[in-house]
């Protein structure tokens, strides 16, 4: 859920523009309201969103 509460993508978010992958713009889209969480939490989101762009850049390379 995106800091203005609702199911926003990526792309509208204020200040993102979409990569025109679906996936991946879902994947960053865990990013937001990061800034408001606790620094040890940014470090699992970022080993997160970094597993899922090389799972789909796997994908994409077949």
């Amino acid at each position: 859920m995106s800091e203005t509460g609702t199911d926003a993508t990526p792309a509208q978010e204020p200040g993102f523009d979409s990569t025109a992958d679906a996936a991946v713009d879902e994947t960053l889209s865990t990013l937001a309201g990061l800034e408001d969480q606790p620094l040890r939490a940014h470090v699992a989101a970022f080993d997160a969103v970094h597993g899922a762009l090389q799972d789909r850049l796997a994908d994409a390379e077949g």
